[in-house]
């Protein structure tokens, strides 16, 4: 006799238990009461049958949503992919003119001011603010007297057009009332970023190599 074998008689007696007492239940059972165990039986199969099927068309509806969601998603970045190309081109330019070294607001705006004969009659730099993780914001204050508008407008566009990247994020005007009635008195906020350095040219201790 083979192991199978061995294995297959205890497996067969323990199986034949349930099945025997069962076929001695349902020869116990009267006709009537069979066929309520026959329809109760056949309810459950349908019902399973039923919900298995509700399962799987809701399943094929979700995935049909998400295929949907997917193909708007695509035909929109289809659509706008100038846009995008464009803003990361702008991006791209903008990066460049905040280089890699400390911006130099006071120098900017003095050149800018020399250009368009605008005095800076003050100014008052803030102390640096981080922006976020990658940058370092710079600030600094102005006030300029006795301006007109014109000067001030190719003042604001030769300083927001230089190389190095700088914008102004305040800015109020007064009349001056005095005889010049179209000079203005001007207080600006200049903003400038300095991108964060990586650490890495820190000199190594002697004696110690990579």
């Amino acid at each position: 006799m083979s192991a199978f074998d061995n294995i297959r008689e205890p497996v067969g007696r323990i199986l034949r238990r349930p099945v025997v007492r069962i076929a001695a239940e349902w020869e116990r059972l009267a006709p009537r009461e069979r066929r309520w165990v026959t329809a109760l039986a056949g309810a459950v199969v349908t019902v399973s049958i039923l919900l298995g099927a509700t399962f799987a068309m809701n399943r094929i509806g979700d995935l049909h949503d998400e295929n949907a969601a997917i193909r708007e998603a695509l035909g929109a970045i289809a659509q706008h992919r100038d846009e995008y190309l464009e803003a990361k081109a702008r991006n791209a330019v903008q990066e460049a003119r905040i280089g890699n070294d400390p911006p130099q607001l006071t120098a900017d705006l003095e050149t800018a001011a020399r250009g368009e004969n605008v005095q800076i009659a003050e100014s008052s730099e803030r102390p640096p603010a981080p922006a976020g993780r990658r940058y370092i914001e710079h600030d600094m204050d102005i006030k300029i007297r006795e301006t007109d508008l014109q000067s001030l407008t190719k003042f604001l566009k030769r300083v927001e057009t230089g190389p190095r990247l700088v914008f102004f994020t305040r800015l109020a005007l007064k009349h001056r009332y005095s005889d010049d009635s179209d000079k203005l008195d001007v207080e600006l906020t200049a903003t400038a970023f300095e991108r964060v350095r990586d650490d890495k040219s820190r000199k190594k201790p002697e004696g110690k190599k990579e």
